[in-house]
């Protein structure tokens, strides 16, 4: 589970991807994400997770069902998988180090793919390969909204570039693109946090300088000034709260009219 130029396997290095995990194990998006999924979980053993990330969703389908293949071309977010699997004694997942259509995959009951830029950047390409596969159900998890929520970017980019964060697609163009096609899917919206925790102020703006590529010390001393309005401190760590939203998209495959 990746989004943005995130999923491009050289964006994640070893500390982005320990950050993005720190913020998986805090999150509610897995639990929110599975109890929308549990209608189309319903006969289904097998699960294709494509883009799997360090296991957000991974991990607890592979508590519901038989056996979870995850696809993860990153290999710094596919040691992290690996990591989190191992300390959950979960052995019924396999991992394929390869990005969707790099490689042959069987037949499985559900394909899930959340928040992965270049599958929704070529839908109807992904749809075409994807649908074969799925011997049930296939389900999409996507942003809702324009994105300015994330990281704050929505204030930081005037704050900090003088520009405002440039607003992406989200779920609505990939329902207007299903309903064209004849699939009807069932749509939910899920609230959840995503917050991201960090040691200390220094942490956290390296975060965000890492993020927005921060070079100037003005911009650091402004976003310096930003951080202590929004961070809040939980136990040892501080820990920036963020809320969003993502639309669970999912059909059954055998449900539809192929004449």
């Amino acid at each position: 589970m990746a989004s943005g130029s995130e999923h491009d396997e050289h964006f994640w290095t070893s500390r982005r991807a320990r950050w993005f995990n720190q913020a998986v194990q805090i999150s509610d998006f897995p639990a929110q994400t599975l109890k929308a999924l549990e209608p189309v979980l319903v006969g289904c053993r097998s699960v294709l997770d494509v883009g799997a990330g360090v296991g957000a969703l991974t991990l607890p389908l592979a508590r519901s069902v038989e056996a979870v293949t995850a696809m993860e071309p990153s290999p710094t977010m596919l040691e992290a998988l690996r990591e989190n699997l191992a300390h959950a004694h979960l052995r019924n997942v396999t991992c394929i180090p390869a990005a969707w259509g790099k490689t042959e995959v069987p037949p499985h009951d559900l394909i899930l793919v959340a928040n992965v830029s270049p599958i929704f950047t070529d839908l109807l390409g992904f749809l075409t390969t994807a649908e074969p596969l799925a011997r049930r159900a296939i389900a999409l998890v996507q942003n809702v909204g324009p994105g300015t929520e994330k990281f704050y970017f929505g204030e930081l980019y005037p704050l900090l570039l003088g520009r405002p964060y440039p607003p992406r697609d989200d779920y609505l163009k990939t329902v207007t693109l299903l309903h064209s096609l004849g699939i009807y899917a069932d749509v939910q919206i899920i609230g959840y946090h995503f917050d991201q925790p960090f040691a200390d102020l220094a942490e956290a703006v390296d975060f965000w300088k890492e993020q927005m590529r921060l070079a100037d010390p003005e911009q650091e001393r402004r976003l310096v000034g930003y951080l202590q309005t929004k961070l809040q401190r939980v136990g040892s760590r501080l820990v920036a709260p963020m809320r969003r939203q993502s639309a669970v998209l999912t059909w059954r495959v055998a449900q539809r009219d192929r004449t």
